[in-house]
Protein backbone atom coordinates (compact mmCIF):
# COMPACT_ATOMS: atom_id res chain seq x y z
CA UNK A 1 0.00 0.00 0.00
CA UNK A 2 0.90 3.31 -0.35
CA UNK A 3 1.77 6.21 2.27
CA UNK A 4 -1.65 7.20 4.17
CA UNK A 5 -2.21 10.30 2.15
CA UNK A 6 -2.83 8.34 -1.12
CA UNK A 7 -6.51 9.17 -0.94
CA UNK A 8 -5.73 12.72 -2.20
CA UNK A 9 -3.23 11.74 -5.14
CA UNK A 10 -4.16 11.69 -8.49
CA UNK A 11 -3.51 8.51 -9.36
CA UNK A 12 -3.26 7.65 -13.38
CA UNK A 13 -3.04 4.44 -15.20
CA UNK A 14 -0.68 4.49 -18.35
CA UNK A 15 -0.01 0.75 -20.50
CA UNK A 16 -1.39 -0.81 -17.51
CA UNK A 17 0.97 0.95 -15.54
CA UNK A 18 -0.25 3.44 -11.84
CA UNK A 19 1.34 6.76 -12.20
CA UNK A 20 1.35 9.31 -9.74
CA UNK A 21 2.09 12.70 -10.65
CA UNK A 22 5.22 14.45 -9.45
CA UNK A 23 3.68 17.35 -7.50
CA UNK A 24 2.04 14.70 -5.32
CA UNK A 25 5.00 13.53 -4.50
CA UNK A 26 6.47 16.96 -3.80
CA UNK A 27 4.02 17.26 -1.59
CA UNK A 28 3.39 14.73 0.67
CA UNK A 29 7.18 14.88 1.17
CA UNK A 30 7.17 18.43 0.89
CA UNK A 31 10.08 18.70 -1.41
CA UNK A 32 10.39 22.21 -2.96
CA UNK A 33 11.61 22.30 -6.76
CA UNK A 34 15.20 23.81 -6.63
CA UNK A 35 17.69 24.60 -9.51
CA UNK A 36 20.23 21.81 -10.57
CA UNK A 37 23.65 23.02 -9.73
CA UNK A 38 26.10 23.62 -11.88
CA UNK A 39 25.32 22.94 -16.23
CA UNK A 40 21.53 22.46 -16.51
CA UNK A 41 20.64 19.46 -18.10
CA UNK A 42 17.14 18.94 -20.30
CA UNK A 43 14.73 16.72 -18.83
CA UNK A 44 16.26 16.96 -15.00
CA UNK A 45 14.07 17.70 -12.52
CA UNK A 46 15.35 18.49 -8.95
CA UNK A 47 13.74 18.64 -5.74
CA UNK A 48 14.92 19.20 -1.93
CA UNK A 49 14.36 20.26 1.32
CA UNK A 50 17.47 20.83 3.06
CA UNK A 51 17.64 17.86 4.09
CA UNK A 52 17.28 15.24 1.11
CA UNK A 53 17.53 15.77 -2.99
CA UNK A 54 15.51 13.86 -5.43
CA UNK A 55 17.15 14.27 -9.10
CA UNK A 56 15.17 12.96 -11.49
CA UNK A 57 16.66 12.30 -15.57
CA UNK A 58 18.11 13.33 -17.18
CA UNK A 59 17.87 9.27 -18.36
CA UNK A 60 13.82 8.38 -17.75
CA UNK A 61 14.66 5.44 -15.75
CA UNK A 62 17.33 7.18 -13.58
CA UNK A 63 16.37 8.69 -9.78
CA UNK A 64 19.67 10.28 -7.60
CA UNK A 65 18.79 10.74 -4.16
CA UNK A 66 21.39 11.91 -2.30
CA UNK A 67 23.44 12.12 -5.66
CA UNK A 68 23.02 8.58 -5.01
CA UNK A 69 22.17 6.32 -8.33
CA UNK A 70 18.47 4.24 -8.54
CA UNK A 71 17.48 2.56 -11.08
CA UNK A 72 13.75 3.05 -11.54
CA UNK A 73 11.65 0.25 -12.85
CA UNK A 74 9.12 2.27 -15.10
CA UNK A 75 10.57 5.51 -17.12
CA UNK A 76 9.26 8.83 -15.68
CA UNK A 77 7.20 10.10 -17.81
CA UNK A 78 5.52 13.81 -19.25
CA UNK A 79 1.91 15.08 -19.29
CA UNK A 80 0.30 17.25 -21.34
CA UNK A 81 1.09 20.22 -18.67
CA UNK A 82 4.92 19.29 -18.70
CA UNK A 83 4.47 17.50 -14.74
CA UNK A 84 6.36 14.61 -14.57
CA UNK A 85 4.40 11.39 -13.46
CA UNK A 86 6.38 8.66 -11.60
CA UNK A 87 5.43 4.85 -11.29
CA UNK A 88 3.38 4.27 -8.19
CA UNK A 89 5.63 0.63 -8.22
CA UNK A 90 8.59 2.87 -7.59
CA UNK A 91 7.37 5.19 -5.00
CA UNK A 92 6.20 2.40 -3.16
CA UNK A 93 9.49 0.17 -3.25
CA UNK A 94 11.92 2.75 -3.69
CA UNK A 95 11.30 6.14 -3.19
CA UNK A 96 8.99 5.42 0.35
CA UNK A 97 11.39 3.11 2.25
CA UNK A 98 14.48 5.08 1.28
CA UNK A 99 13.32 8.79 2.53
CA UNK A 100 11.48 6.97 5.39
CA UNK A 101 12.64 3.71 6.35
CA UNK A 102 11.54 3.90 9.79
CA UNK A 103 7.90 3.43 8.37
CA UNK A 104 8.52 -0.03 6.83
CA UNK A 105 5.89 -1.82 8.31
CA UNK A 106 7.22 -5.20 8.77
CA UNK A 107 10.67 -4.27 9.75
CA UNK A 108 12.57 -6.19 12.55
CA UNK A 109 15.86 -5.99 14.23
CA UNK A 110 18.90 -7.98 12.32
CA UNK A 111 20.45 -10.20 14.45
CA UNK A 112 21.90 -12.55 11.69
CA UNK A 113 24.00 -11.61 8.45
CA UNK A 114 23.93 -14.47 5.64
CA UNK A 115 26.71 -14.52 3.83
CA UNK A 116 26.32 -16.29 0.38
CA UNK A 117 29.66 -16.13 -1.79
CA UNK A 118 28.81 -16.87 -5.18
CA UNK A 119 29.86 -19.91 -6.99
CA UNK A 120 32.44 -22.14 -6.27
CA UNK A 121 33.68 -25.07 -6.81
CA UNK A 122 33.46 -26.25 -10.56
CA UNK A 123 31.50 -23.19 -10.93
CA UNK A 124 34.21 -20.43 -11.23
CA UNK A 125 32.08 -17.66 -12.22
CA UNK A 126 33.58 -15.03 -14.19
CA UNK A 127 37.53 -15.50 -14.74
CA UNK A 128 39.48 -12.40 -16.25
CA UNK A 129 43.94 -12.00 -16.08
CA UNK A 130 42.83 -10.00 -13.47
CA UNK A 131 40.32 -11.18 -10.90
CA UNK A 132 38.51 -14.73 -10.34
CA UNK A 133 35.34 -14.46 -9.36
CA UNK A 134 34.78 -16.93 -6.86
CA UNK A 135 37.71 -16.40 -5.42
CA UNK A 136 37.67 -12.72 -4.26
CA UNK A 137 33.46 -13.48 -3.62
CA UNK A 138 35.06 -16.20 -1.05
CA UNK A 139 37.63 -14.31 0.66
CA UNK A 140 35.36 -10.89 1.18
CA UNK A 141 32.92 -12.96 2.75
CA UNK A 142 34.76 -14.63 4.79
CA UNK A 143 36.86 -11.06 6.24
CA UNK A 144 33.58 -9.59 6.52
CA UNK A 145 31.77 -12.81 7.76
CA UNK A 146 34.42 -11.93 11.29
CA UNK A 147 33.94 -7.99 10.99
CA UNK A 148 30.42 -8.46 11.37
CA UNK A 149 31.02 -10.95 14.24
CA UNK A 150 33.23 -8.25 16.01
CA UNK A 151 30.65 -6.02 15.76
CA UNK A 152 27.78 -8.33 17.52
CA UNK A 153 26.00 -10.21 14.56
CA UNK A 154 25.67 -14.05 14.64
CA UNK A 155 27.26 -14.60 10.73
CA UNK A 156 26.56 -18.09 8.33
CA UNK A 157 28.29 -18.58 5.46
CA UNK A 158 26.83 -20.73 2.95
CA UNK A 159 29.54 -22.04 1.59
CA UNK A 160 32.98 -21.86 3.69
CA UNK A 161 35.42 -23.64 1.47
CA UNK A 162 35.32 -23.03 -2.23
CA UNK A 163 32.76 -25.87 -2.53
CA UNK A 164 29.69 -25.60 -5.11
CA UNK A 165 26.29 -24.99 -3.45
CA UNK A 166 23.12 -25.40 -4.99
CA UNK A 167 20.35 -22.10 -5.07
CA UNK A 168 18.01 -23.85 -2.85
CA UNK A 169 20.95 -24.65 -0.13
CA UNK A 170 21.56 -21.65 -0.55
CA UNK A 171 18.18 -20.45 0.09
CA UNK A 172 17.28 -22.80 2.73
CA UNK A 173 20.02 -21.81 5.34
CA UNK A 174 19.17 -18.30 5.05
CA UNK A 175 15.74 -18.78 5.34
CA UNK A 176 16.23 -20.81 8.68
CA UNK A 177 18.26 -18.17 10.40
CA UNK A 178 16.09 -16.37 12.80
CA UNK A 179 15.83 -12.58 11.80
CA UNK A 180 18.94 -12.68 9.20
CA UNK A 181 19.83 -10.78 6.28
CA UNK A 182 20.91 -12.26 2.71
CA UNK A 183 24.02 -10.58 1.26
CA UNK A 184 25.07 -12.21 -2.17
CA UNK A 185 28.35 -11.10 -3.14
CA UNK A 186 29.56 -11.23 -6.80
CA UNK A 187 32.08 -9.49 -9.24
CA UNK A 188 30.30 -8.19 -12.79
CA UNK A 189 31.15 -8.60 -16.11
CA UNK A 190 31.12 -6.73 -19.35
CA UNK A 191 32.91 -4.34 -21.98
CA UNK A 192 36.33 -3.51 -20.25
CA UNK A 193 35.37 0.23 -19.33
CA UNK A 194 32.83 -0.89 -17.58
CA UNK A 195 33.36 -0.50 -14.17
CA UNK A 196 31.33 0.04 -10.65
CA UNK A 197 29.51 -1.30 -7.86
CA UNK A 198 25.91 -2.26 -8.21
CA UNK A 199 23.30 -3.71 -5.61
CA UNK A 200 20.55 -5.33 -6.54
CA UNK A 201 16.95 -6.44 -5.03
CA UNK A 202 13.94 -8.60 -5.92
CA UNK A 203 12.66 -6.57 -8.86
CA UNK A 204 8.90 -5.53 -7.70
CA UNK A 205 6.04 -7.42 -8.47
CA UNK A 206 4.37 -6.71 -12.53
CA UNK A 207 1.06 -7.03 -13.45
CA UNK A 208 -0.38 -10.43 -13.54
CA UNK A 209 2.33 -12.05 -11.97
CA UNK A 210 2.22 -13.84 -8.65
CA UNK A 211 3.51 -12.69 -5.32
CA UNK A 212 7.14 -14.37 -5.20
CA UNK A 213 8.34 -14.58 -1.28
CA UNK A 214 11.28 -11.90 -1.43
CA UNK A 215 8.29 -9.70 -2.81
CA UNK A 216 7.11 -9.54 0.81
CA UNK A 217 10.36 -7.50 1.77
CA UNK A 218 10.55 -5.46 -0.98
CA UNK A 219 10.84 -1.99 0.80
CA UNK A 220 13.41 -3.57 3.38
CA UNK A 221 15.49 -4.92 0.81
CA UNK A 222 15.91 -1.61 -1.01
CA UNK A 223 16.75 0.53 2.30
CA UNK A 224 19.54 -2.39 2.88
CA UNK A 225 20.84 -2.01 -0.70
CA UNK A 226 21.04 1.29 -0.79
CA UNK A 227 22.85 1.80 2.66
CA UNK A 228 25.56 -0.67 1.69
CA UNK A 229 25.52 0.74 -1.97
CA UNK A 230 26.03 4.48 -0.38
CA UNK A 231 28.63 2.45 2.25
CA UNK A 232 30.71 1.22 -1.18
CA UNK A 233 30.74 4.56 -2.75
CA UNK A 234 31.48 6.93 0.24
CA UNK A 235 33.88 4.72 2.18
CA UNK A 236 35.53 1.78 -0.13
CA UNK A 237 35.58 4.80 -2.84
CA UNK A 238 34.00 2.34 -4.93
CA UNK A 239 32.01 3.94 -9.00
CA UNK A 240 28.62 4.10 -8.28
CA UNK A 241 27.11 1.30 -10.18
CA UNK A 242 23.53 2.17 -8.94
CA UNK A 243 20.85 0.44 -6.61
CA UNK A 244 19.07 -2.10 -9.50
CA UNK A 245 16.31 -4.58 -9.48
CA UNK A 246 16.18 -7.80 -11.24
CA UNK A 247 15.11 -11.53 -10.79
CA UNK A 248 17.87 -13.18 -9.72
CA UNK A 249 18.15 -16.38 -7.87
CA UNK A 250 18.07 -17.14 -4.92
CA UNK A 251 16.37 -13.27 -4.24
CA UNK A 252 13.42 -14.76 -5.63
CA UNK A 253 12.48 -17.60 -3.16
CA UNK A 254 14.17 -15.74 0.57
CA UNK A 255 12.00 -14.86 2.87
CA UNK A 256 13.85 -11.99 4.21
CA UNK A 257 15.54 -8.79 3.27
CA UNK A 258 18.41 -9.70 0.69
CA UNK A 259 20.43 -7.70 -2.11
CA UNK A 260 22.80 -9.00 -4.26
CA UNK A 261 26.23 -6.57 -4.55
CA UNK A 262 28.29 -6.59 -7.22
CA UNK A 263 31.56 -5.29 -6.34
CA UNK A 264 33.26 -4.58 -9.00
CA UNK A 265 34.00 -5.67 -12.73
CA UNK A 266 36.18 -8.10 -13.11
CA UNK A 267 36.41 -7.71 -16.66
CA UNK A 268 37.93 -4.33 -16.45
CA UNK A 269 41.50 -4.54 -16.05
CA UNK A 270 41.61 -1.28 -13.38
CA UNK A 271 39.20 -2.22 -11.50
CA UNK A 272 39.83 -6.23 -11.94
CA UNK A 273 43.14 -5.76 -10.44
CA UNK A 274 41.98 -3.47 -7.20
CA UNK A 275 39.30 -6.16 -6.07
CA UNK A 276 42.06 -8.99 -6.52
CA UNK A 277 44.60 -7.07 -3.52
CA UNK A 278 43.80 -7.48 -0.15
CA UNK A 279 44.03 -3.48 0.55
CA UNK A 280 40.95 -2.89 -1.11
CA UNK A 281 39.07 -6.08 0.08
CA UNK A 282 39.48 -4.54 3.61
CA UNK A 283 38.22 -1.80 2.26
CA UNK A 284 35.55 -3.36 1.28
CA UNK A 285 34.75 -5.22 3.59
CA UNK A 286 34.50 -2.42 6.56
CA UNK A 287 32.21 -0.39 3.80
CA UNK A 288 29.67 -3.48 3.64
CA UNK A 289 30.23 -3.35 7.40
CA UNK A 290 29.65 0.20 7.95
CA UNK A 291 26.28 -0.15 5.58
CA UNK A 292 24.65 -3.20 7.38
CA UNK A 293 25.14 -1.25 10.85
CA UNK A 294 23.37 1.92 9.45
CA UNK A 295 20.92 -0.63 8.30
CA UNK A 296 20.27 -2.19 11.51
CA UNK A 297 19.98 1.21 13.53
CA UNK A 298 17.35 2.13 11.10
CA UNK A 299 15.19 -1.18 11.40
CA UNK A 300 16.14 -1.42 15.68
CA UNK A 301 12.56 -0.43 17.19
CA UNK A 302 14.39 1.34 19.92
CA UNK A 303 16.21 3.89 17.39
CA UNK A 304 12.88 4.08 15.70
CA UNK A 305 11.28 5.49 19.05
CA UNK A 306 14.14 7.18 19.85
CA UNK A 307 14.53 9.00 16.49
CA UNK A 308 10.45 9.91 16.51
CA UNK A 309 10.18 11.44 19.89
CA UNK A 310 13.55 13.97 19.69
CA UNK A 311 11.69 16.02 17.50
CA UNK A 312 7.99 16.05 19.05
CA UNK A 313 9.16 17.02 22.64
CA UNK A 314 12.41 18.90 22.15
CA UNK A 315 11.57 22.57 19.68
CA UNK A 316 8.31 23.44 21.83
CA UNK A 317 10.71 23.59 24.76
CA UNK A 318 13.28 26.02 23.35
CA UNK A 319 10.85 29.22 22.38
CA UNK A 320 8.90 29.13 25.50
CA UNK A 321 12.27 29.08 27.65
CA UNK A 322 13.89 31.77 25.56
CA UNK A 323 11.22 33.77 23.85
CA UNK A 324 9.42 35.58 27.13
CA UNK A 325 12.69 36.32 28.84
CA UNK A 326 14.53 37.71 25.88
CA UNK A 327 11.87 40.69 25.45
CA UNK A 328 12.18 41.78 29.54
CA UNK A 329 15.88 42.16 29.17
CA UNK A 330 16.71 43.40 25.80
CA UNK A 331 16.88 47.17 26.36
CA UNK A 332 15.03 48.63 29.33
CA UNK A 333 17.22 51.91 29.82
CA UNK A 334 16.82 53.02 26.12
CA UNK A 335 13.50 52.49 25.70
CA UNK A 336 12.49 54.90 28.84
CA UNK A 337 14.75 57.09 28.59
CA UNK A 338 15.04 58.25 24.80
CA UNK A 339 10.95 59.14 24.76
CA UNK A 340 10.91 61.26 27.61
CA UNK A 341 13.56 63.27 26.34
CA UNK A 342 12.60 63.89 23.14
CA UNK A 343 9.24 64.93 24.85
CA UNK A 344 11.08 67.12 26.56
CA UNK A 345 12.48 68.46 23.98
CA UNK A 346 8.89 68.97 22.25
CA UNK A 347 7.64 70.86 25.07
CA UNK A 348 10.27 73.43 25.18
CA UNK A 349 9.57 75.02 22.01
CA UNK A 350 5.77 75.44 22.80
CA UNK A 351 6.10 76.73 26.02
CA UNK A 352 8.26 79.62 24.93
CA UNK A 353 6.21 80.30 21.90
CA UNK A 354 2.58 80.54 23.93
CA UNK A 355 4.05 82.94 26.25
CA UNK A 356 4.07 85.68 24.43
CA UNK A 357 -0.04 85.37 23.01
CA UNK A 358 -0.84 85.63 26.28
CA UNK A 359 1.37 88.44 27.15
CA UNK A 360 -0.80 90.11 23.97
CA UNK A 361 -4.52 88.78 25.26
CA UNK A 362 -3.42 90.70 28.65
CA UNK A 363 -2.28 93.73 26.92
CA UNK A 364 -5.51 93.86 24.86
CA UNK A 365 -8.06 93.43 27.59
CA UNK A 366 -6.44 96.11 30.00
CA UNK A 367 -7.11 98.39 27.28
Amino acid sequence: MLPASVGTWHLREIDGVAYVPLEDLRSFYKLMPLQPKGRKVAGQRLLGNGEVELLFGPAPRELFIQNRLCVLTHPVLQDASGDLLVSRSDVLNLIEPVLRPTYIANRRAVRTVVLDPAHGGHDTGTVTPYAREADVALTVAARLGAELRKRGYEVLLTQEQNQYQSPQVRVDKANSAPAAIFLSLHLNSGRSDMKGAQTYTLAPLGKNEKPLPGHEFSQSSMALAMALQSAMVEKAGAEDGGCRRAHYSPLNSLRCPSVMVELGYATNPEEGTRLSSEEYQLKVVNALADGVDAYARVMNPATVLQVQKAPVVEPPAAPVKVEPAAPAKAKPAPQKTQPRQKAARRRAPARKASRPARRNNNSRRRR
